[in-house]
């Protein structure tokens, strides 16, 4: 069967690694083209194992589909990768396209679902693997994998448990095509269609002390993708017109008596804040891009807002 890989990120390493050991003749990769040093895993992966390269951005050009149709190519799967294929391409490839997606589908659609899950406190989260249509994760799921949230969970390690419990959907898919089974999936309820944008941001960044502890915690681990890039940015909070980045809280068990975002007493060397029921705890805090303690920026009766 020939295949054609568009990834990026952790998830598209993986799924090449796991397409390289198997009999299928994955016959190019497209990905982000850059120097392996900016950001180009995928692609450096891909040049390793003597796979042929191309520009990820190719799937949205009509002409595309003149080379598929000449390299015979069967399948397109999907990974991470967030251009939006042309109906030409989807049309050219003999049995479709396929995306796996980080979240349940319909509830979860769009982008940085992770970081979604983790701040509306699910108590569990998945990753789909469906057919691409021309709506945007729209399509029949073909399968899907649950698994439970923590409450010490961040936004990079729901993606990364989307990662381990994704790449299996994919070999089971490509297994059952190998030996003729039907893979024609169930289609979504779309009454519990929830999408989420791209800029799409929780109180566009900003803490809302008025919020429970239990709330703020989950908002600031959502944004956490320590040592990646957060697709959320830091949260944070100002003081005196200052924008303080709050990386890391901690929930105490002491009721607050004070006003939301007024800062507390220190508590085992950290910064405590009143939130609208318990005190929380900062340990480090990042201005102007520089990482520092809590306790050198943020003095007892100091007003966050």
């Amino acid at each position: 069967m020939n295949i054609l890989l568009a990834a990026e990120e952790s998830a598209g390493v993986q799924t090449l690694k796991s397409l390289s050991k198997s009999s299928h003749n994955l016959k190019a990769v497209l990905t982000n083209t850059a120097s392996p040093e900016k950001g180009a895993p995928v692609a450096a992966l891909s040049k390793k194992l003597g796979y042929t390269i191309m520009p990820a951005t190719l799937v949205k050009e009509s002409g595309f589909a003149g080379w598929i149709a000449e390299n015979d190519i069967d399948l397109l799967l999907n990974i991470h990768s967030l251009f939006v294929i042309c109906t030409e391409v989807i049309e050219s490839l003999k049995m479709g396209a396929y995306n796996l997606h980080p979240g349940p589908l319909p509830s979860y659609t769009g982008l940085n679902a992770p970081s979604w899950a983790v701040y509306n406190q699910e108590p569990q989260h998945g990753v789909t693997l469906h057919k691409i249509v021309d709506k945007i994760d729209a399509g029949t799921i073909i399968d899907e994998a649950l698994f439970p949230i923590t409450s010490t969970d961040t936004g990079l390690s729901v993606s990364m448990k989307c990662v381990k419990h994704g790449i299996p959907l994919i070999e089971k898919f490509l297994d059952k095509i190998e030996k003729g089974e039907s893979i024609a999936g169930k289609e979504q309820d779309f009454s519990r269609r929830k999408y989420y944008r791209a800029n799409q941001i929780p109180h566009n960044g900003k803490i809302d002390w008025n919020s429970s502890a239990s709330r703020i915690d989950a908002f600031v681990r959502a944004c956490n993708y320590a040592p990646f890039q957060s697709p959320w940015g830091y949260p944070y909070t100002l003081l005196d017109g200052e924008k303080i980045s709050i990386l890391k809280i901690g929930i105490t068990d002491q009721l607050c008596n004070r006003h939301p975002g007024t800062v507390g007493e220190t508590i085992d060397g950290a910064a405590s804040i009143a939130t609208a029921d318990n005190w929380v705890t900062a340990n480090r805090c990042m201005v102007n891009g520089v990482h520092v303690d809590a306790c050198s920026k943020l003095s007892p009766g100091d007003l966050l807002t």
